[in-house]
């Protein structure tokens, strides 16, 4: 009697496996007519049939619910929740989900939900996995592509923070076949920093050279990426990887002077900087970069003349170098402003050494004088400028320039 309730059980098991192959099976048929309706609706397309299109594009919607419907019984069943085959036709299904919009509300997770699907395959099967390769990389390869566009129009659609996801999904679903789409990784660190997630970009940069994927502008904004973290020894460590590998890269030495002035250590490459200047004599950036660092008060560098004398060099090379102009002027203005005010700190009786101040500081507001009115020049609409200006002529006693301004 115990036998025979045995072999009741088994039977009922068997039939219970053979109905979960069918669901399988049924998924397979139901994708298959699917495929056949959104091939009819393509063919209408071209024929500019655009309302029979929609018609058989909504069969198709049908019958992929269907398939959808089988194949998600069939991985949730003990019976055939380990079949490669049955996890192979489920990402076919959710891939035509996520590559068609008509079928997008049946699920909006479907490109991640294939790739998922796809990797389950060859855990479970190599063999079934290798021998079905080849249709598999098809579908794997066109859901990268389509993260990939997703990520470019979120991208100049400023949406940096879904670019970055897509673009990293992009590179990952590459993975799942053992390549690499360093391109796409690229992308998701350019994106992680423009959205300001700046830990991410380090990570996926460091990827990127981890890869072989070696070029000046991944050193250069790595090293902006570990400025914004606050990491000196990382952004020092990596531009000058990159300096050694690009040394004539303009980018790279920019970066390179920006980190030591960051790290107020610009003296260290000061002669370096000069010797930079010199040999790229037609660019007027590097003689600036030195009348900047030459005229920062807080550096132990800081002289004005030779501030003023690169700023000069600029101008000679762009005659229309509108910040040289403005960096002059501020600092002649910074010091007349500085020696106005210890004249009008002395004690009153102390008239000779009052007017010995003042006419210094006259003298230094006359220098500055040009340098600010070129500035207004080249940039009139800037109302700071316009201010130091009117101030200027105030203080001497240019009146009428001083009334036209106010016009």
């Amino acid at each position: 009697m115990k036998k025979l309730v045995l072999v009741l059980a088994l039977g009922f098991i068997g039939h219970f496996a053979i109905a979960q192959n069918i669901q399988v099976q049924n998924a397979f048929n139901h994708n298959k007519s699917a495929q056949q309706y959104i091939e009819q609706a393509e063919v209408l397309r071209t024929q500019n049939r655009i309302e029979k299109a929609d018609k058989q594009m909504n069969n198709a919607k049908a019958y992929i619910q269907k398939a959808k419907d089988a194949i998600d019984a069939s991985v949730q069943n003990e019976q055939t929740i380990n079949d490669a085959k049955a996890w192979h036709y489920y990402g076919v299904i959710y891939y035509k989900i996520g590559i068609y919009p008509e079928f997008s509300d049946l699920d909006n997770d479907a490109f991640q939900k294939s790739l998922d699907a796809f990797s389950k395959v060859q855990t479970l099967n190599q063999k079934y996995y290798e021998d079905n390769i080849a249709e598999i990389s098809q579908y794997i390869k066109s859901i990268g592509s389509a993260y990939y566009d997703n990520g470019a129009n979120n991208f100049n659609e400023s949406n940096f923070v879904d670019a970055t996801t897509n673009f990293k999904k992009a590179y990952d679903a590459a993975l799942i076949i053992g390549e690499q789409d360093n391109s796409a990784l690229e992308n998701a660190a350019l994106s992680s920093m423009r959205a300001g997630d700046f830990e991410k970009s380090c990570e996926y940069y460091q990827t990127l050279l981890d890869n072989g994927y070696d070029k000046a502008s991944i050193y250069q904004n790595l090293t902006i990426a570990y400025r914004n973290l606050g990491d000196n020894d990382k952004m020092l460590e990596t531009v000058l990887k990159g300096k050694e590998k690009y040394p004539e890269d303009a980018n790279i030495i920019n970066e390179m002077i920006n980190t030591y002035i960051t790290l107020n250590r610009e003296a260290e490459i000061i002669d370096e900087l000069i010797a930079i200047a010199e040999k790229f004599n037609t660019e007027p950036v590097y003689y600036f970069i030195l009348g900047t660092i030459y005229g920062n008060s807080e550096s132990e560098l800081f002289n004005i003349d030779e501030a003023v004398s690169y700023y000069n060099k600029a101008i000679q090379i762009d005659p229309n170098y509108e910040n040289a102009y403005i960096n002059i002027g501020s600092l002649y203005i910074d010091q007349a402003a500085q020696l106005y005010n210890k004249a009008n700190d002395l004690p009153i009786e102390m008239v000779k050494e009052y007017d010995q101040l003042i006419s210094e500081a006259k003298s230094y507001d006359e220098k500055a004088l040009p340098y600010v009115e070129k500035s207004y020049e080249l940039l009139p609409d800037d109302e700071a400028i316009k201010q130091a200006l009117k101030t200027l002529y105030n203080r001497l006693k240019m009146t009428d320039k001083a009334a036209e301004l106010n016009k």
